[in-house]
């Protein structure tokens, strides 16, 4: 399937067209004189990690949630304040293309917020309220935290999926600075009625101080997914006020009393698989059956730790029915450098010399001092350093190879340090380009990323660059050369007003760029620990660690690894 970036102003008019949007009737129009009017959508529910914004990103469909309720840990939200990596669920309709539909209702839930009371970041295990917590090369930080600056002590927000082995697979880490109450979500099991404990996940929890009033209909017993807040003493976790239903299971009981067929999409990687009878998904019990269709895959591609996407109905325990299973395999390739060409049309970008095609499920993240929100492949300019993560399907007799984006990360110039790809060049501009320009016959790729001195903006600089004398320090990869700062020749600066703008567009740019010195090695312990081989992860996140400087003269180098 092709992935089509659709933007909030088109998603509106889609649901409009339809029927839905903010203020539109669900109200199918009239047929013309046709005997029968079209079926009216159906309610749907997914649940999944947030993948991007347009309006929300999940599953690969965008939702619109201006008119939605959003909660998340029972506190209501809008739509800025979600972020990339956070498990939610929707409820709501999909139009027929398939990309797009209309939430009535997002649920989120932090799966842990606690401090952290052991960290080994060579491995990338953090411990906190008695959970190991694994860090990935795929897992999002907050945007002025990177992994490296984590320590004991330090409360952290946690949006995870959980493994075979009962370690929290992080999706997500945030800042917590409120310690009032920590929060710990999952499966009850080991449930103790007179002595008033449970575990989730191995902590012991203590409800004695708890009461069950907000259960809704639910009955305590082992399986429950819920959502305990509290205090933790190291070893015991002592629950307070509500003990709640967890937003991401499908044990509470009045879910979906309005419809009993709806249909469940839940996506998240294999644990606890029994072949041919059934797996979990984040606690989830997922069953298989002889009608259970496979798609980009066989029934023996299923094993632990791939990540799937399925599709299906309740039965009368509440557990899922596979009707179908996607696999999504995990991310084995990592290449970082700057992007040499976008096809819009063809969905592609080329970096390193690598085509990657993108899909419905990759996921895009500005790490630069852009900080886009809505970032997606319209938003990427040629030259833009990239990490790329993704993974590659053979060739077949009838098609070619093909590599995969799963994720994409834009970072500032400098972030991953080389001076070998340092170009530094000085001259008249000879040509002007659509954000590119000419000195001594070398095109340069400009961007807004890009620092010009005595200039506002890239716009403003375009439009006056011609004859200007410049010095540009830029990056080169495969012919491609992206400058990082351009200044004039004192004889072209006759304004004060512009030394002023550059002045100050240059200290923002500089404090923006010293977050981004720790930034450069964010990955140094998430990638040695991604994957079950962690060698490849090692070198690569050695080598991003290695990268510390933040001056006008650090580059940006190359590199393309496997991560097993």
């Amino acid at each position: 399937m092709k992935y089509t970036k659709l933007s909030p102003l088109m998603i509106s008019l889609l649901l409009a067209a339809c029927g839905g949007g903010s203020g539109g009737s669900n109200t199918p129009a009239a047929n013309n004189g046709s005997s029968s009017a079209p079926a009216a959508a159906k309610t749907e529910v997914t649940q999944g990690m947030v993948t991007g914004f347009g309006s929300v990103i999940v599953n690969g469909v965008h939702y619109d949630v201006g008119s939605a309720n959003i909660d998340v840990d029972g506190k209501t939200l809008v739509e800025s304040d979600l972020k990339v990596g956070q498990i939610v669920r929707i409820t709501g309709t999909v139009n027929a293309d398939g990309k797009s539909g209309k939430a009535s209702k997002l649920e989120g839930e932090t799966q842990l917020v606690g401090p952290i009371s052991s960290i080994d970041l060579e491995a990338g295990v953090l411990v906190a309220l008695g959970q190991t917590i694994l860090l990935t090369a795929d897992t999002f930080y907050d945007d002025d935290m990177t992994a490296n600056q984590l320590k004991v002590g330090d409360i952290i927000e946690v949006s995870s999926y959980l493994n075979s082995e009962g370690v929290m697979v992080a999706t997500r880490i945030d800042w917590e600075d409120d310690d009032d109450a920590f929060q710990l979500s999952g499966v009850i099991s080991a449930l103790d009625t007179v002595n008033k404990t449970f575990l989730i996940n191995g902590t012991l929890v203590d409800y004695s101080n708890a009461t069950l009033a907000a259960l809704r209909g639910a009955v305590l017993e082992d399986g429950l997914k819920l959502r305990v807040v509290g205090d933790f003493d190291g070893t015991l976790f002592i629950a307070r006020g509500n003990l709640h239903p967890s937003h991401l299971g499908f044990k509470r009981s009045d879910d979906f009393d309005d419809d009993d067929n709806i249909e469940i999409t839940l996506s998240g990687p294999v644990a606890d698989l029994i072949p041919g009878v059934s797996f979990t998904i984040n606690g989830i019990l997922v069953l298989i059956n002889t009608n259970t269709e496979f798609d980009d895959g066989v029934p023996a591609d299923l094993v632990d730790g791939v990540m799937v996407e399925v599709e299906g109905q309740l039965d009368a325990n509440q557990n899922l029915v596979a009707e179908e299973i996607e696999l999504n395999y995990r991310a084995k390739i990592s290449n970082k450098g700057l992007l040499e060409s976008v096809d819009l049309i063809a969905n592609s970008i080329v970096v390193n010399g690598i085509t990657f095609e993108i899909n419905e499920d990759t996921s895009f993240n500005d790490r630069s001092r852009s900080k886009v929100r809505f970032f997606d492949l319209e938003d990427l300019m040629t030259g833009d350093t990239l990490h790329v993560r993704g993974y590659t399907i053979a060739a077949t007799a009838t098609t070619a190879e093909r590599n995969i984006a799963s994720r994409i990360e834009r970072h500032n110039p400098h972030a991953f340090g080389n001076d070998d790809w340092k170009l530094e060049i000085e001259g008249v501009v000879e040509a002007v380009g659509i954000n590119s320009i000419t000195v001594e016959g070398q095109e340069i790729q400009v961007s807004p990323l890009t620092r010009i001195e005595g200039f506002a903006n890239l716009d403003l600089f375009l439009a006056a660059a011609l004859g200007l004398e410049v010095e540009v320090r830029a990056l080169t990869q495969n012919g491609v050369a992206t400058a990082i700062k351009i200044e004039m020749e004192d004889d072209d600066i006759n304004d004060d007003d512009d030394d002023s703008s550059s002045s100050s567009s240059s200290e923002s740019s500089e404090s923006s760029e010293s977050s981004e010195s720790s930034e450069s090695s964010e990955s140094s312990s998430a990638e040695t620990s991604s994957e079950s081989s962690s060698s490849a992860s090692s070198e690569e996140a050695s080598s991003e660690s290695s990268s510390s400087s933040d001056d006008d003269d650090s580059t940006s180098s190359a590199s393309s690894s496997s991560a097993a």
